[in-house]
C-alpha cells in the first residue's frame, strides 16, 4: 500500500538496507527534510568509500517495530570529505507490509529435525516448503504424531542458521502427490530464540523486497 511522502516512518539512526547497482549494503539514517531529500551514511567497500554518481537509481528497506517499508529513490549527492555521507531524494510513495501478519513465503530448505520417544532419539529430514514469523510448514518422509515436540536444525541461505530451536506440531496431513515425502506437517515456533527471530525476521525481509522489485 502506497502512503502519502510526509507519513514515511523515519528514525534517526534507524538502520536500512541499500541496494546500489546490485550491491547490498546496511547503512544508517541520519537525518532528512520532509518531502525533498534523505541523508545516509555513504556505504563502503573494506576501507573504501563506495562512489555512487548523482541521480544512480537507489532500492531501500528496513523494518521499524514489525513494519516492513520499501521504496525506490534517486541519489542526489555523494559527500566523500571528513564525513561521508550520502543523500538521495525522499520518495513520493513507499510500500509497507506488517510483518505481525504472519504471512507465509515459499521455501525450499532441507531441514534436520528430532524429537524423543520412549527414551530414544528419532532423527528425520525434510524439506521447508513456506515460512511465516510464527512457523513453518515441511514436507517429510516418516509420518509423526501430534504429541511430537521438534527439535530443529536448518540453514537459510544468506540470512543465517537455525539450530536447537524447537517447535510443536500444529497439523499433520499427507501430500499424495509425492512418493518421496508423503507428508506434510505444519510447526508452530516455541520459545522462538532471538537467533532464530533473527534469521526468519531476514529472510521475510528479503523475499518482500524481491516481491517489491519484481516488475509485474
Amino acid at each position: 500500500m502506497a502512503y502519502k511522502k510526509e507519513e514515511l516512518p523515519l528514525v534517526m539512526g534507524q538502520k536500512v538496507t541499500i541496494t546500489v547497482r546490485g550491491e547490498v549494503f546496511s547503512v544508517l539514517v541520519r537525518g532528512w527534510r520532509k518531502g525533498q531529500y534523505i541523508i545516509l551514511d555513504l556505504p563502503r567497500v573494506g576501507v573504501e568509500d563506495f562512489r555512487i554518481a548523482p541521480q544512480t537509481g537507489i532500492q531501500l528497506h528496513y523494518t521499524k517495530e514489525g513494519l516492513f517499508v520499501n521504496f525506490k529513490s534517486t541519489s542526489i549527492l555523494s559527500f566523500v570529505q571528513a564525513i561521508t555521507l550520502l543523500i538521495i531524494e525522499y520518495p513520493r510513495t513507499f510500500d509497507t507490509h506488517n510483518l505481525r501478519k504472519n504471512e507465509r513465503f515459499k521455501a525450499n530448505i532441507p531441514i534436520r529435525y528430532f524429537y524423543e520417544e520412549d527414551g530414544q532419539r528419532v532423527e528425520g529430514f525434510g524439506i521447508i516448503r513456506d515460512v511465516s514469523s510464527s512457523g513453518i510448514l515441511f514436507t517429510h518422509t516418516k509420518q509423526l504424531a501430534k504429541d511430537n515436540r521438534l527439535t530443529l536444525d536448518f540453514d537459510i541461505p544468506h540470512c543465517g542458521n537455525v539450530q536447537g530451536q524447537v517447535a510443536e506440531i500444529r497439523n499433520l496431513r499427507k501430500n499424495p502427490k509425492s512418493e518421496t515425502s508423503p507428508f506434510v506437517t505444519g510447526l508452530k515456533w516455541r520459545d522462538i530464540s532471538p537467533a532464530t527471530e533473527a534469521s526468519i525476521t531476514k529472510f521475510v525481509q528479503s523475499r518482500l523486497a524481491d516481491r517489491r522489485n519484481d516488475p509485474r
